[in-house]
């Protein structure tokens, strides 16, 4: 084996062991031990940080933040990951921010110059519009980490006109919608499922664990489902809407991730939809029906027509007050 082929093989190896000795790599790899210690030296100078401990039990060991092996690519591998970091650039926040562009700026670096060239070009002829947001998410890393590792983290959390509280919590994950980061979790206050804007906490950091409360198994709930948890266990009430043929495109469109109810199709494509929700969640889903226009019409439950009669009734009235730009009386005088 050559040693340039060695080298890329022994920093495969010594990222998949998490202690080794020379002894054993040369053997390993059929070399001397005297080999084996100049290689790791060698990929030491290249940057893979190896710790060594002398010794009884001594060898060699790769620091957490460790190296991976290098990896070819095509040229249309390489545009696809120039444009799939490209399709976030709009989001004020990312996990692992400051990292991700570092790697891509380390890869750039390395491409030939006529990709480099095609890259640069087509940057201006393909985009990802999304929704550009001044509120800034600043825990999105340590909330995925807490949904990787099934660890609690404690938050402050409240919008700017809330009273700030603490709470502790088991995120689920984290996504992005309308420029917005979510991050669904079982909350220990309130001991059940909740949504939090991520842009709405404070602080986050890992909670301490002999101050929590039996830990809860969350193991089979994810991005997927969780919806269903969050409405497990809550008292409910039914809710009809009657949609037009566009309403039901606007609820395909606006209902993303929630498994809200079941829709009845007819055949002119209108449709019924029924599901139930917490009263609690009234205010959200007149907002939510609202949006719809005269594409949707709640049939029930009275609390819910009202509460979207309430806001037609206000934009009505908004509309019927006179415009005080409007001089159109003096211009008259003017005139006369």
């Amino acid at each position: 084996m050559g040693k340039s082929r060695r080298l890329i093989e022994l920093m495969m190896a010594v990222n998949r062991k998490r202690r080794f000795t020379v002894k054993e790599l040369a053997e390993e790899f059929g070399v001397s031990a005297r080999t084996m210690l100049r290689d790791l030296q060698e990929l030491s100078g290249m940057g893979v940080p190896l710790y060594s401990q002398v010794g009884a039990g001594g060898g060699y060991r790769v620091l957490a933040a460790r190296s991976l092996p290098p990896i070819s690519f095509t040229e249309n591998e390489a545009f696809s990951l120039f444009f799939a970091s490209h399709a976030l650039r709009h989001f004020r926040s990312l996990p692992f921010e400051a990292s991700a562009e570092s790697a891509l700026r380390k890869f750039y670096q390395h491409l030939p110059e006529d990709v480099k060239s095609q890259i640069d070009e087509m940057r201006h002829r393909i985009d990802f519009f999304t929704h550009t947001r001044p509120e800034r998410a600043d825990h999105l890393e340590i909330l995925l980490q807490a949904s990787l590792r099934r660890t609690p983290v404690t938050i402050t959390y409240g919008a700017p006109s809330d009273e700030i509280r603490e709470r502790t919590i088991q995120p689920l994950g984290i996504y992005a919608h309308e420029g917005y980061w979510f991050c669904p979790a079982y909350c220990y206050l309130r001991q059940a499922f909740r949504l939090f804007r991520v842009d709405r906490i404070g602080s986050a950091v890992w909670a301490d664990a002999d101050a929590l409360p039996l830990p809860v198994d969350v193991s089979e709930v994810d991005l997927t489902n969780w919806g269903f948890h969050f409405y497990t266990n809550r008292e409910g009430i039914e809710v009809k809407v009657r949609l037009t043929a566009k309403g039901m495109k606007l609820f395909r469109d606006k209902s993303w991730i929630f498994p809200w109810g079941e829709v009845q199709l007819t055949p002119n494509g209108t449709g019924m939809l029924e599901m139930e929700i917490p009263s609690a969640e009234i205010p959200f889903f007149a907002d939510y029906f609202y949006s719809f226009g005269a594409e949707a019409l709640v049939l029930q439950p009275e609390a819910l027509r009202e509460a979207v009669r309430s806001k037609l009734g206000r934009t009505l009235e908004a509309y019927n007050l006179p415009d005080p730009s409007d001089d159109s009386d003096s211009i008259k005088e003017g005139m006369m």
